[in-house]
């Protein structure tokens, strides 16, 4: 009986050991939620969604953002309860409640994913309230469907377009890419490095194209300008420059407050 009783009673030690070893490796993921929603009680909004993931923010601008949490009660952020909480590498998820400081519970769902070392927001899902047909999720979420962005101004595509160029030419023309690698977007930096990108244009250094005589110059589309599907602005044409046309096809994701390269492709002819 007493060996009986020693075994249950090692395996209930090992069962606390196994649950405080799991809370305890979740642990930075229900912080980093939980801070998230207190940026949010504290009106901090835009502090909030720069606690968001690279791809939250590529399709869900910071107004639509800010409008999904007027019309919820997530604003008043009192605590939170987790029933589930994991990891698999770098991804996290969190399911379980947050209560309001009126006494309301919001049933939600938020997945996390690690960036640079710091877990960030990739989505949030509550549960909606009241009748319902089928429609049964209302979702802040990196989705190209759940965000329509406006296509930026004439202005704005100049300005974005003539800084991207200008760099680059710049950085053939010196052999640095420093100010280049600055310019692209943060996604695209954690994918690529200042040697990479010199080499994608050695091409260029070695027959010194000097891609700054498009400076000041107009492009001529050769479609409209367009965001696809995964919420990059596509541009593609050309600028009638002389001694040769420069051929671009460029794509840009937003990352908040502004238009970032994700993409780039010219050539001369």
């Amino acid at each position: 009986m007493k060996k009986w009783l020693i075994g249950i009673l090692v395996v209930l030690a090992l069962a606390v050991v196994i649950v405080l070893v799991a809370l305890q490796a979740t642990k930075g993921v229900a912080k980093s939620a939980e801070t998230f929603f207190s940026l949010i009680r504290e009106g901090k909004m835009e502090e909030a969604y720069n606690a968001t993931a690279q791809e939250f923010q590529a399709s869900t601008s910071f107004e639509s953002f800010r409008q999904f949490l007027e019309i919820t009660t997530l604003k008043n952020f009192s605590r939170a309860s987790w029933t589930t909480r994991s990891i698999n590498n770098n991804l996290g998820k969190l399911i379980g409640s947050i209560h309001t400081q009126e006494g309301g519970v919001v049933p939600v769902e938020i997945d996390l994913v690690k960036e640079a070392g710091q877990w960030k927001i990739l989505s949030l899902t509550r549960k909606a309230s009241g009748l319902k047909e089928v429609k049964e999720k209302e979702e802040a979420t990196p989705s190209s469907r759940a965000v329509a962005r406006e296509i930026p101004s004439e202005e704005t595509i100049a300005m974005i377009m003539n800084e991207t160029m200008g760099l680059l030419g710049e950085g053939i023309n010196k052999n640095d890419f420093t100010d280049f690698y600055g310019h692209i977007s943060r996604l695209w930096q954690n994918q690529t490095d200042e040697a990479s990108l010199k080499k994608a244009f050695n091409e260029f250094i070695t027959k010194k194209i000097d891609l700054t005589i498009v400076h000041d110059e107009t492009p001529v589309f050769s479609e409209p300008p367009y965001i696809d599907q995964d919420g990059i602005l596509r541009l593609k044409g050309y600028y009638p420059t002389q001694p040769y046309i420069v051929q671009f096809e460029l794509g840009y994701l937003y990352e908040h407050p502004s238009w970032k390269l994700f993409a780039i492709s010219v050539s001369t002819r």
